[in-house]
């Protein structure tokens, strides 16, 4: 029986053809999933589909009913009591964050040579002790404006947790809608700071910074901060998917589904765990750390074995 559960991709996905081009040919199989991540996801729709014709994927939109959705892509990490019944979570990838401002910022032109810490992080975005004496001098050091996310897909709930804080911590100004309109704040104010995923402050074509965005610089070793400061997003991906860096937030992101559904659901998983995984870095992410690929890969493979049966 153990030699059945490490059985190659090849002769799972066959078991998944074999069984799901008997399923309904109109049936559609729903991902909802945040803005930020929906370029990836539909790349793994469309590889996955060129060699599954007859499975439909579709990524969810505001006329999707609730109960058609199959896969939820969630960017936080579950607890079992998050799950209800017959969920699991499987992780297919990570994120990352990164503090930035524009050049024209004030703080980078009088930072020089300095690199900012954890302290000087958590002085710079979040609101401690209104009392607090030494909170007070930390506004005046630091004349800038906070701009962070302000709805429920905002990546401003891992920024806050990672340093120990909740949102209504962040100081500043709550921006409304997609993440991406932080990087619009800030250009629109030389007082602006934020912070956001790799994908959307790099430019996942040229593969650099976007145009008017530099990075705060952080206090890390200097073989850290030389991939930082390349302003390239691989050599980026390559450092953090090596190095765990204390002031860097990276979280896991995966499908919550009922590990009821179909086949075809199950192998597309499957893919994404194998094949897919050759996407990420193209659209900013990064692929898991080798024990979790493992570990996800052997829960989906276990589970399409049990539906095989």
């Amino acid at each position: 029986m153990k030699k059945l559960r490490f059985i190659p991709l090849s002769i799972l996905l066959s078991f998944v053809l074999s069984i799901s081009a008997q399923e309904k040919q109109n049936d559609v199989i729903y991902i909802k999933a945040s803005k930020f991540t929906t370029p990836l996801i539909q790349k793994w729709i469309e590889g996955y589909s060129k060699e599954n014709n007859h499975v439909k994927l579709a990524l969810a939109d505001k006329e999707t009913k609730a109960e058609d959705i199959d896969l939820e892509f969630v960017t936080t990490e579950l607890s079992n009591d998050d799950l209800h019944g017959n969920q699991q979570v499987v992780y297919v990838g990570r994120y990352a964050l990164l503090p930035i401002t524009t050049p024209q910022n004030a703080l980078i032109s009088e930072s020089g040579d300095n690199r900012f810490s954890k302290k000087d992080i958590e002085q710079l975005f979040f609101e401690k002790d209104l009392l607090d004496e030494a909170n007070k001098r930390a506004k005046e050091k630091y004349n800038v404006t906070v701009y962070s996310g302000n709805n429920k897909t905002s990546v401003s709930l891992l920024f806050a947790e990672y340093f120990g804080y909740k949102t209504t911590n962040l100081k500043g100004k709550k921006v409304s809608g997609d993440d991406l309109f932080l990087l619009n704040a800030i250009q629109k104010d030389n007082t602006g700071i934020t912070f956001n995923t790799l994908n959307y402050i790099y430019d996942v074509k040229t593969r650099h910074l976007k145009e008017n965005i530099v990075l705060l610089p952080l206090d890390i070793k200097k073989e850290y901060r030389q991939a930082l400061d390349a302003a390239d997003i691989d050599q980026v991906l390559s450092l953090l998917e090596n190095e765990s860096i204390d002031l860097i937030p990276v979280q896991n992101i995966g499908f919550v589904y009922n590990t009821e559904n179909s086949l075809a659901l199950n192998g597309f998983l499957k893919w994404v765990l194998s094949e897919g995984q050759q996407l990420n870095h193209d659209y900013g992410f990064l692929n898991p750390d080798k024990k979790t690929l493992v570990s996800q890969t052997k829960k989906v493979e276990d589970k399409l074995l049990t539906l095989t049966k």
